[in-house]
């Protein structure tokens, strides 16, 4: 019989979700730059030409995939922490049985 296990490193799964915070962070606030950018870049455009149309278009759709993104990154970051939480637990009940 062969012995089955999981090893869980809290730690690692910590620092999952950290680096998940900062990537949500990084990602927006690099885009949010970015797009401000162009806002300012592209200021003298008048809301009736087909050009700026088109980028606010644009730029709406990107803003919604960003939403996107980091609410998957949230996502993720919560089944980690769901994770790690489970593991702590049972690592608690079995070291109560086994004592």
């Amino acid at each position: 019989m062969s012995d089955r296990g999981l090893v869980v490193q809290q730690g690692s799964l910590t620092e999952m979700e950290e680096a998940m915070t900062s990537a949500t962070s990084a990602i927006t606030e690099h885009l949010t730059s970015t797009l401000d950018q162009v806002n300012t870049q592209t200021a003298a455009w008048t809301e009736e030409t087909p050009s700026r149309q088109a980028q606010r278009d644009y730029e709406r759709q990107l803003r919604e995939g960003i939403t996107q993104l980091t609410q998957a990154l949230d996502d993720i970051k919560a089944a980690v922490a769901t994770y790690r939480e489970d593991a702590h637990e049972t690592e608690v009940e079995n070291v109560a049985i086994v004592g």
